[in-house]
């Protein structure tokens, strides 16, 4: 058995993630943003983020008790509001009181939402939501053919992600894998960006310095992320400012966080 087979099945036998080959970085992306983790737990849904500059934001989704709607909570019924209520209606009204972007500046602005009920009902109501507002961002088979002021990402279940956007073109949504391999495709107007989880591929819990090789590994899964096109969200991650700085100089593309304030004061 050669060295790399014992080192596969030792990292296969003690539950370790799997080391990444190096990967040079590539393609330049813009710097990393701040992501709001399950945004409508804070006390002001989009608004507390918004406040702290916050350039993007998660909202778990369900289809409400009678079918009709679309209701955003962690667990369910009961829930904190509606999509369109929470996030859609009050990014409109920025962006129109801002002169076409969120924060009037200019940028754009990340919605993600993450499917809890994959039903095929919450299927067409997002379709058919996220349709009336012409702000967000429009995909085509082969990538984005209108930037808008928001760019919806669509993750959670992946049955329901990948019907969606499925769909006939235009789409104002594009969706995520929550796997990364080094072997996967370039992206298109589908398959945008990652949202993977942290302990997937690492093990330092985010406490002291970063150990070098923990440092090459997180480059490598975003250099990794990077090569096809895509960008990359991890979730799970340590929530401190020892991570959020390697997040930083690895170049993160979404940077996670329950700590808005903590996180826009440390970037």
């Amino acid at each position: 058995m050669t060295r790399a087979c014992f080192l596969v099945l030792g990292l296969t036998l003690c539950g370790c993630p799997p080391m990444l080959a190096d990967v040079d970085a590539g393609p330049t992306f813009p710097p990393s943003l701040k992501h709001a983790h399950n945004d409508y737990e804070h006390t002001r849904p989009l608004l507390d983020a918004l406040e702290q500059k916050f350039e993007s934001v998660e909202a778990d989704i369900w289809l409400d008790g009678n079918g009709t709607d679309i209701g955003i909570s962690h667990n369910g019924a009961p829930f904190k509001g509606t999509l369109k209520a929470l996030y859609l209606d009050p990014l409109a009204q920025r962006v129109a009181d801002n002169g076409g972007s969120v924060h009037g500046d200019g940028k754009p602005f990340y919605l993600w939402l993450d499917f809890k009920d994959g039903s095929s009902a919450i299927q067409d109501l997002v379709a058919t939501q996220l349709a009336g507002y012409a702000f967000l961002t429009q995909f085509d088979d082969s990538g984005v053919s209108q930037q808008g002021a928001v760019t919806v990402f669509l993750t959670g279940d992946a049955k329901a992600k990948k019907a969606l956007v499925d769909r006939a073109a235009p789409r104002p949504y594009a969706r995520d894998s929550n796997d990364y391999s080094p072997m996967d495709p370039a992206a298109d107007g589908k398959w945008a960006t990652y949202a993977v989880n942290y302990f997937s591929f690492m093990q330092w819990t985010g406490d002291g310095e970063i150990p070098r090789a923990q440092m090459r590994q997180l480059e490598n899964l975003v250099n990794g992320a990077h090569a096809t096109g895509r960008s990359i969200r991890i979730y799970a991650s340590p929530d401190s400012n020892a991570y959020w700085q390697a997040a930083k100089a690895a170049h993160v593309d979404f940077i996670n966080t329950d700590k808005l304030a903590e996180l826009a004061s440390s970037l």
